[in-house]
């Protein structure tokens, strides 16, 4: 990163009294690759040293592109006007957090991404709500992606079935979620947990291609470590487009960038 981010980075951290002392610093250099104009950085969504390190690459790839726009996973395509009005300064945090009705469709603290939204509306930097409603979530977890035929305002096409490693990493999610069902109400309960996190790859993927095909230099999106290491680019290549994955280092471990 250039000085003067990683300055102006750390200025906000503490003007918005947000601790840096746990972070891991990347190395300077090589923010990320930007050939292809999108760049998934995957967090684990309440460790406050992803969102650090995420600031630091926003920096660093503005240094880059100016241009760019940030997709969020967090807030669902329904919000878009919110964010749009955030950016343009015409709404304070709590109007905003009511806007997006963070609590349900998120849940996270909002202080864990409160510098990424204020460097955004500081740098009038675009912000793309990349996630689908959660009554899509809902008609999908209950029906499958049959669901959808209802919803052709959506127009996702169908999603490229998951790979080996990805299915089994869904596979022990799933398992870890605890549920009671046996047998072939399991193997139903699994298929449309699958089918759900389809739909969040695929949606957030549509929404990055739809960002690029409109003319977005470049898109940085700010997503889970597992739809960032698969599932989304997977569903980018089948739309087209080609990404740079990067995943949170370890807190205290040096960056693999």
């Amino acid at each position: 990163m250039a000085m003067r981010g990683r300055i102006l980075v750390l200025a906000l951290a503490g003007l918005l009294g947000w601790s840096v002392g746990g972070c891991a610093t990347p190395p300077p250099a090589s923010p990320a690759r930007t050939d292809g104009g999108i760049v998934l950085l995957g967090e684990t969504h309440d460790r406050v040293t992803d969102h650090h390190w995420q600031l630091q690459r926003i920096a660093a790839l503005r240094e880059q592109e100016p241009r760019l726009a940030i997709g969020l996973e967090m807030v669902p395509r329904g919000r878009q006007a919110a964010l749009d009005a955030w950016t343009a300064g015409r709404l304070d945090e709590a109007a905003f957090l009511r806007e997006v009705d963070w609590e349900r469709s998120w849940g996270f603290d909002f202080g864990l991404y409160r510098p990424i939204f204020a460097y955004a509306r500081m740098k009038h930097i675009p912000l793309i709500a990349l996630n689908v409603d959660r009554d899509v979530v809902r008609a999908v977890g209950a029906e499958g992606w049959a669901a959808l035929q209802a919803r052709p305002d959506l127009d996702l096409g169908r999603p490229v079935p998951p790979s080996l490693d990805y299915n089994k990493y869904l596979a022990a999610a799933f398992a870890g979620h605890g549920r009671g069902a046996e047998g072939d109400a399991l193997n139903r309960g699994f298929r449309r947990f699958v089918d759900v996190q389809l739909l969040w790859d695929r949606a957030m993927a549509a929404r990055i291609a739809e960002a690029r095909a409109a003319g977005v230099p470049l898109v940085v999106v700010l997503a889970g470590s597992g739809h960032v290491r698969d599932g989304i680019p997977r569903q980018l290549r089948d739309l087209g487009y080609d990404s740079s994955a990067l995943v949170a280092p370890e807190p205290g471990a040096q960056s693999g960038i």
